[in-house]
């Protein structure tokens, strides 16, 4: 019950700070949150003013029971705010097909009005829904239309527009059931500036102390480690309105919940209601204030004073604010555009390369905030079934060792990952650019890469369960081998994808690589490589990763000068040549003779020169190894292809004014 716990004191740390009155708010204790869909106006007598029908998914905090939270069939009313086949009187009066339960929140409300905690905004409803006219008051307001039988249409087909109410509840068969209809309420009373009864804070007090002076059952809490009254029954809707997932749930008698190692629910675990509430209503404002979302798997990492914590899960390039860039992360060379030079500037060249500095300075910032013994939680939660949720993760950190974990995530996998961002200013046509930024890939990028197009809600949210603990496990937790091997061999295959795919998962590729050999279980196979091209390696992939390139760049310079856009022989061959390079090398360089002639003959000897040059000094190294050079090469052959690639893209302006220096004097 770590976890719980954790929760508990985040909602007495949030609710101390005032973190919950804002646009993310805190769940009342009691209360479940829920969408309204007609708001009916009062005055202080009870008499009906007026009412009109709440905006699309306006959720609402509604007081609530244990039963009436975790209602799915039957009769469970809300004490105040609640569908109409509960609040109207006239229901089946006006054509109401479901089941009327009117007597039963008559009833509850009853109750709670004549308690020495009644509030008199609920006395007001009371005495209003005690008429029996919700309904005819509704008509007479223009919210519903009655039919020639003078029952609720259901279904509008007149001509003109559409009324409101026919927007907002859902539809089967394009019918409405006008029953269930959230009503909510609001109460004018002279010299109260708040009417609206589901956030006027003393009708939401008011509901807190009904339900303690009410509590019966107690027992023994293991979070608080007292007698308390027990919860038998657990928050929902920790994801959005219309989550059915419990975290705890002990009700299916029939099953193997709890029998089979105790007799009754309560021997397993017993949790107070108090903290329960408390603990689910901290993590459902987590979720919505800081939460990763997968489909119905959802990461948040937290501290329990409620301050912001980076989740391992996000995508370190969102760190990254290109338009109000820290300049303290960067080095002294590296020059920062000015505002009006910020839409044109070539990122790829300096800040691209500086993101991963940027990325761990902004990350101190937030450990800096965070006390020394401070806590962090991570967790993750996932359901298979609409009813079941489980903790499909979870684990607690002191700050210094989270953030030392999230910076050897960057140190270890960061490489430059392909990423298109909109410039200011810019033509449509020119909106789009492509910068290289040197951080780890996201956890979306992995799963695009290794699964492509067969990539689905399931197969993601495996992947993100495996990944989780490698980001915030640390240098000692290994990158999964199978997910290094799958995007090596979809990295070597261009064929089949969009030229910015492949870039991506080359970028991913080479990231998983790297990853893994810092990560290597066997000390002795640890290796780090560098983000700039390592003209010293001599290893025998890498080697074939930068001839490739040369190739590659000799090529594509040569299709340019001709206006062609198209694959190159490299490109079109990468995957044979991942099998047996030095093979499929030898048919390669042939196939070069024409694009030479071609750059002889437009005056680009110097260029030329220096591609055959590097050609020249990779074979000599490779002759000099003594290994077979034909067997299929290893990951580190993108590494030396991308590196490659990538000191191309990255020449300094002096180095490309060399270049042309180079071809006029060849001239």
């Amino acid at each position: 019950m770590s976890w719980m716990n954790k929760l508990y004191q985040t909602y007495e740390s949030i609710v101390e700070q005032n973190l919950g009155e804002g646009a993310e708010p805190l769940t009342p204790i009691g209360h479940t949150l829920q969408n309204a869909h007609i708001v009916v106006v009062l005055n202080a007598q009870g008499e009906f003013q007026t009412a009109r029908v709440m905006p699309p998914s306006t959720a609402i905090f509604l007081p609530a029971t244990e039963s009436s939270e975790n209602r799915t069939s039957g009769e469970a009313p809300h004490p105040l705010a609640d569908k109409i086949q509960y609040v109207a009187k006239d229901y089946a009066d006006y054509g109401g097909e479901k089941k009327a339960y009117f007597n039963g929140y008559l009833k509850q409300l009853q109750a709670w009005c004549d308690s020495s905690v009644a509030h008199p905004k609920v006395q007001a409803v009371l005495t209003y829904v005690q008429k029996g006219t919700v309904i005819a008051d509704l008509v007479q307001a223009g919210i519903f239309q009655l039919d020639s039988n003078g029952k609720i249409l259901k279904k509008w087909e007149e001509k003109g527009d559409v009324p409101p109410i026919f927007s907002v509840l859902p539809k089967a068969k394009g019918e409405i059931e006008f029953g269930s209809a959230l009503v909510c309420w609001r109460v004018e009373i002279a010299g109260d500036p708040n009417s609206d009864t589901w956030t006027d804070k003393s009708v939401q007090q008011s509901w807190i102390d009904y339900l303690s002076t009410n509590a019966s059952e107690k027992g023994f809490c293991l979070v608080q480690g007292k007698d308390a009254v027990i919860s038998t029954m657990h928050p929902a809707k920790l994801r959005h309105t219309g989550d059915k997932a419990k975290l705890i749930s002990s009700n299916d008698t029939a099953g193997y919940t709890f029998r089979g190692r105790f007799e009754n629910a309560e021997e397993a675990a017993s949790v107070s209601a108090e903290v329960s509430a408390k603990a689910h209503s901290a993590l459902r404002w987590l979720i919505t204030r800081q939460g990763i979302r997968n489909s119905d798997q959802v990461t948040v990492a937290w501290a329990i004073s409620g301050k912001d914590v980076p989740s391992p899960m996000q995508d370190n390039f969102d760190y990254v604010d290109l338009n109000n860039l820290e300049i303290s992360a960067l080095k002294d060379d590296v020059e920062l555009p000015s505002a009006t030079e910020t839409a044109t500037k070539d990122w790829s060249s300096d800040i691209g390369q500086k993101a991963a500095e940027i990325i761990k300075k902004k990350f101190r910032g937030y450990q800096a905030k965070l006390e020394q013994q401070e806590q962090i939680s991570l967790l993750m939660l996932d359901s298979a079934t609409p009813g079941r949720m489980a903790l499909t993760y979870y684990q607690e950190y002191l700050p210094k060792d989270y953030f030392a974990n999230l910076d050897a995530w960057i140190d270890d996998v960061s490489w430059y990952q392909r990423h298109s961002i909109e410039k200011a200013n810019a033509k449509k046509s020119d909106k789009k650019q492509t910068i290289w930024a040197f951080v780890p890939p996201s956890p979306f990028a992995i799963a695009q890469t290794v699964y492509g197009k067969s990539l689905s809600d399931s197969l993601k949210k495996q992947l993100y369960a495996r990944l989780l603990p490698v980001i915030a496990g640390g240098k000692n937790v290994p990158i999964p081998y199978d997910l290094v091997q799958k995007s090596f061999q979809v990295a070597c295959n261009p064929n089949g994808c969009e030229n910015w795919e492949w870039q991506r998962n080359i970028g991913v590729a080479c990231a998983l690589y790297k990853g893994w050999r810092a990560r290597h279980q066997d000390l002795s196979q640890r290796r780090t490589y560098p983000m700039s091209l390592d003209t010293e390696n001599r290893s025998r992939d890498y080697l074939f990763g930068r001839l490739l390139a040369v190739a590659e760049k000799l090529e594509r310079t040569a299709l340019q000068i001709a206006g062609e856009n198209r694959a190159t022989n490299a490109e079109r061959y990468m995957q044979r040549f991942a099998i047996l390079p030095l093979s499929t090398w030898m048919q390669i360089e042939l196939s070069l003779d024409p694009y030479k002639n071609r750059l002889r003959s437009n005056r680009y000897m110097g260029f030329l020169r220096n591609r055959e040059k590097e050609i020249d000094e990779i074979m000599f190294a490779l002759n000099a190894l003594n290994c077979p050079l034909d067997k299929p090469l290893e990951g580190e052959f993108l590494l030396g292809y991308h590196s490659q690639k990538m000191a191309y893209r990255n020449k300094t302006n002096a180095q490309s004014a060399q270049d042309e220096q180079d071809t006029t004097e060849s001239n």
